[in-house]
């Protein structure tokens, strides 16, 4: 079995990012003092309460809001709009229903301009590794939810994006899809080796998939813990059963425990 390799030097740094939300009646503070930091090829989830600024900080990430304090780096340079090292997959993968599978994984490098032939190239070998290569003429109304997906995954990938931010992707999936989908994620991004951030309300999904998982207090958002998940690579569902990953996610259950009595 293949071990967790350690990450390198950070990639993605946010150092007391706070974001406050202005509204009709008054200001909501989504993060504050949010510092987290992702390494060279890892695999970070982010877990908390419903509303405690998760999705805010994946579109900071992403160069969708900017920060009302703090600092937001990738690769050493500010995140001041979106970037072409940046892929995003959301909770719906959002294909195009009148385009083929394959045109739908070669929107982004078409919107970027990149070679044709090379783009079309990764994206048949995307849909190989994600085993879809044979319904690359199909169009989304074909696939399976979970195959669907996989296609949205693809697409983010396509133009090589150094980090990979995805949105609860398997929340819309049935549980056994879903269970599924994080083991195909897990090798897809095992080949692919880009930093990933993964952001869950599932806690096993976050055990299984990362190597480390960021806890976030209610609103505003902070990192309350982190927790490293040191179990073999590549894990499958049958590592559920481990010890090792009942204690990880009798863990991270006692902190939410402990928040939610905080919270009364």
């Amino acid at each position: 079995m293949a071990t967790t390799t350690s990450p390198g030097r950070h990639l993605l740094v946010a150092e007391n990012v706070s974001l406050v939300y202005k509204t009709s009646r008054e200001p909501i503070a989504a993060l504050e003092k949010f510092s987290v930091h992702v390494g060279l090829g890892e695999f970070v989830a982010l877990i908390g309460p419903s509303g405690c600024g998760k999705s805010t900080f994946l579109k900071l990430a992403a160069g969708l809001l900017q920060p009302t304090g703090g600092r937001m780096t990738l690769n050493g340079t500010p995140i001041v709009g979106p970037r072409r090292d940046v892929g995003v997959v959301f909770q719906q993968p959002t294909l195009l229903p009148w385009k083929t599978v394959l045109d739908n994984v070669l929107v982004p490098s078409r919107i970027l301009g990149l070679d044709r032939e090379q783009s079309r190239h990764r994206a048949l070998e995307l849909l190989r590794l994600s085993g879809l290569e044979a319904f690359a003429p199909n169009y989304p109304a074909e696939l399976s939810g979970g195959m669907q997906q996989r296609v949205a995954l693809a697409r983010c990938l396509v133009h090589d994006p150094r980090v990979l931010l995805m949105d609860e992707p398997f929340g819309a999936l049935d549980a056994m899809t879903r269970e599924h989908m994080a083991v195909e994620l897990q090798r897809i991004w095992m080949a692919a080796r880009k930093s990933v951030i993964f952001i869950t309300h599932s806690i096993p999904e976050a055990v299984l998939l990362s190597d480390r998982v960021i806890v976030l207090s209610p609103r505003p958002g902070r990192v309350i813990d982190e927790v490293p998940v040191n179990l073999p690579r590549p894990r499958g569902l049958h590592i559920m059963a481990d010890h090792v990953f009942g204690d990880l996610c009798t863990r991270l259950r006692t902190l939410f425990e402990g928040m939610i009595r905080l919270d009364r």
